[in-house]
């Protein structure tokens, strides 16, 4: 859910600003869960990061979703959704 709402957000601020507002939120879900924190901050970080992603993210997507034909569904980030608890485990052992 971190990862999905950092996403959202990126979209709409700037990549700095959604991950200096959700770190801590993150840490905190994080000491509540017994989480691993890295594993959380990672799925902010990288959510954060994935505006990039998106058509409405960067103007350069947005230039060329017209053009190339493509659909919003071109631009998900799947591959981070599943990488994310492999290389960061929430509980590792």
């Amino acid at each position: 859910m971190v990862f999905i709402l950092c996403c959202l957000m990126t979209n709409f601020m700037s990549n700095t600003a959604t991950t200096a507002l959700m770190a801590p939120i993150c840490l905190s879900i994080a000491q509540g869960m017994g989480a691993d924190p890295r594993a959380v901050l990672m799925a902010c970080v990288i959510g954060g990061s994935c505006a990039y992603a998106t058509p409405i993210g960067m103007p350069a997507n947005t230039m060329v979703v017209g053009a190339g034909n493509y659909k919003f569904m071109d631009y998900a980030t799947i591959v981070s959704m599943i990488i994310l608890p492999i290389a960061f485990p929430f509980y590792p052992a």
